[in-house]
């Protein structure tokens, strides 16, 4: 984006006009000067060029704020960025006072004018300039905010679709091709577990069809559909493959993004081991506000084709959210990933 006064800043120096006129006009109607003495107090060419000034100094703050917050942002450290800030006001302060000093001892102003004779000069630009600084501040971040509003609608739009869409491809045609072909294998074999096996295969693709338009599902949604969906494999590796879900109850309502476990789960198969001497095993359990997807390790040899567009999926969907990105722990027994969990909004 192009750097740009905003509009905003642009208000202050009009703001400015406005308390001049304002003065104007409490000095006519309380009758303390006429309209000859208010011109001669505050001429036409000192009200411009204190317009003039204001414009240049809200100028010259906007720009060297907005490069703080490049380099020196107030999430980072807050007290240094409070420091610069309060510096940066003192120093145009003290360079107004200054150069009002020197012009003076050079004469530049008629000997019978006594404008500064006053204490105020060394508290009036100080306020002056702290309050351009905090009208700026304001501005700036009103104008930040409402920028990273957009952008994330922006990306909701653009990216959310597509993720989601990542995240369904994760069950592929390898997928349906794997359970048909179990399916054949059992169906002469045992009418009643083929049976079994085609409701939970129904189950998991009407799951992935019915939330196609959701952002967030609850735990208990998705842990239902993740018994279907580990029963299949359950079918296809036999005492190969064993599972455990302990999810108790307070944690059902809250929300995670679709699909999340399967892409563990499919994680944890893909890469390891699930025979009859070395069975795979899945736990899925609760721990300090989050749902933890853990198996034990017995990795495949040799190398495994992986895009890891799964676990990145995850990363960015919670990034969007604002939330911490799954945590993974591996300490080679056991593999765990740490989904957080969100609070409903019905709670």
């Amino acid at each position: 984006m192009k750097s740009k006064i905003s509009f905003r800043i642009l208000m202050i120096p009009l703001m400015v006009l406005l308390m001049i006129s304002s003065s104007f006009g409490f000095m006519l109607f309380f009758g303390f000067k006429d309209l000859s003495d208010v011109q001669q107090v505050m001429p036409l060419r000192k009200i411009s060029l204190i317009i003039l000034q204001v414009i240049v100094t809200i100028t010259v703050y906007y720009f060297w704020i907005k490069k703080l917050n490049k380099i020196l942002p107030w999430n980072k450290i807050w007290i240094a960025r409070f420091a610069v800030d309060a510096s940066t006001a003192v120093l145009m302060a003290f360079g107004i006072i200054s150069l009002i000093k020197i012009l003076e001892q050079v004469g530049f102003f008629p000997p019978n004018v006594k404008h500064f004779e006053s204490e105020s000069i060394f508290i009036m630009p100080l306020m002056i300039h702290t309050l351009y600084i905090s009208l700026i501040e304001l501005s700036l971040a009103y104008e930040e905010k409402n920028d990273l509003k957009h952008q994330l609608n922006h990306l909701e739009k653009l990216h959310i679709s597509a993720q989601y869409k990542a995240l369904k491809d994760q069950l592929d045609h390898h997928f349906l091709f794997n359970n048909l072909s179990v399916l054949s294998s059992i169906i002469y074999e045992d009418v009643d577990k083929a049976d079994v096996f085609i409701q939970r295969l129904s189950s998991v693709y009407r799951y992935v069809l019915s939330i196609n338009k959701k952002d967030l599902v609850t735990v208990d949604e998705e842990i239902k559909f993740i018994e279907s969906y580990l029963q299949l494999y359950k079918f296809r590796f036999e005492v190969g493959f064993n599972y455990d879900i302990n999810v108790p109850a307070e944690y059902r309502n809250m929300m995670i993004p679709p699909l999340t476990l399967q892409v563990l789960a499919e994680n944890s198969i893909k890469h390891n081991v699930a025979s009859r001497s070395h069975p795979l095993e899945i736990k899925i359990y609760t721990k300090c506000n989050t749902l933890v997807v853990e198996n034990n390790l017995q990795l495949r040899e040799g190398a495994v084709d992986s895009t890891h567009t799964g676990m990145q999926n995850l990363n960015d969907k919670y990034q969007l959210l604002g939330m911490k990105k799954p945590q993974v722990t591996n300490n080679d027994k056991v593999y765990q990933v740490a989904i957080n969990l969100i609070q409903s909004s019905n709670d």
